[in-house]
């Protein structure tokens, strides 16, 4: 692949910079959509895509008999004005990307999956309203968010460092439980955020660590099926972190001792270290909304904490596959192929 020319070097950091701010922003925006849902305000603009058919809605608009504040109001509709700029930033990465970067996939193909999922994204946004808030499709746009994160932090990650050079074989296993934990997150987050939806984060009771006063759960029904497997995927997750972090080090001292570790690898421990303290801050989160009864600071939070966990994951699986160290040389033990030509 070709190395960009000097000529194009600006016009790449600045895109970069426009990446950069636009993972940024949609994170913002999950935290607004996580301010909307714990707040109840997700019905608080009936129509779509203006609120009460203004751009700028007043307390007058708000029928009395809605039960809405302005509150209510502003958040779902800040919601959507930050989801409009998303979407518009999205669009000229997209466009930008087809214009400039053609021939570097690395940029281009993240920039389609995050033009069709932000696309979806809002479809499906349209859909929750109309629909008034069906579980299954609110869970299927936070989903899609993530989607878009994950999309804009490959692209991102592609776009500050340059193409990625070709190495042949290379040892992919630390790469790939990387991949592994981080759709571990995706499918908790998914989980969590339809157990938020069906209203299931209380129904054994405030208790932590006991369901219903009983160690094992009697499940017999839906949500409470939702809850536990809640529960039981989020002592996974941390288990699973705890791994990954063992793993970075292991993997650390691995290539120290083979001379290729370098100051741009020092990411691949620090980020499952922060993956870890987020994921402890995560389970606190937890246990604070089923003592406290679900208060909407700590659903917020909560919501907030889960994107900012994926979002690192997904950053150290990327950066896990593009440092991948080349595989050893040598013979492999079965046909006598130098084990550089054998795929890792």
């Amino acid at each position: 692949m070709d190395q960009p020319t000097p000529a194009s070097q600006p016009r790449r950091s600045a895109f970069a910079k426009l990446a950069i701010a636009t993972t940024a922003l949609t994170l913002v925006l999950i935290a607004l959509g996580g301010a909307v849902r714990a707040t109840g305000s997700g019905l608080a603009c009936p129509d779509w895509p203006f609120c009460y058919g203004k751009i700028i809605p007043r307390q007058a608009d708000i029928p009395p008999e809605t039960g809405f504040t302005l509150v209510n109001v502003w958040l779902e509709h800040s919601h959507r004005l930050v989801a409009s700029v998303v979407g518009l930033l999205i669009a000229v990465i997209f466009f930008w990307a087809l214009a400039r970067y053609r021939d570097r996939p690395g940029i281009i193909w993240p920039a389609v999956v995050a033009a069709v999922a932000v696309n979806v994204q809002a479809a499906l946004g349209a859909f929750v309203v109309l629909r008034l808030l069906l579980a299954e499709l609110v869970t299927a746009h936070l989903g899609m968010a993530m989607i878009v994160i994950a999309s804009l932090l490959l692209l991102t990650v592609n776009a500050v460092r340059g193409p990625m050079a070709a190495r042949g074989s290379r040892r992919l296993g630390f790469a790939h439980l990387s991949a592994a934990v981080a759709a571990l997150a995706y499918v908790q987050i998914l989980v969590g955020g339809h157990v938020t939806g069906v209203v299931a984060g209380l129904v054994y009771g405030r208790n932590p660590l006991l369901f219903d006063g009983a160690v094992l759960p009697t499940i017999t029904t839906a949500r409470q099926g939702w809850h536990v497997a809640h529960r039981v995927l989020a002592y996974a997750l941390a288990v699973a972190v705890v791994v990954l972090c063992a793993q970075a080090v292991r993997h650390r001292r691995e290539r120290v001792a083979r001379g290729q570790w370098s100051g741009a690898d020092l990411w691949l421990v620090r980020l499952p270290m922060w993956a870890a303290t987020l994921v402890v801050v995560q389970v606190a989160l937890g246990f604070a909304n089923l003592i406290l009864g679900t208060p909407t600071h700590v659903v917020i939070a909560h919501l907030t904490v889960a994107s900012w966990i994926w979002t690192v994951l997904v950053l150290h699986t990327v950066l896990a596959y593009r440092l991948a160290p080349p595989a050893e040389a040598g013979v492999t033990a079965q046909a006598g192929v130098p084990r550089d030509r054998v795929p890792a």
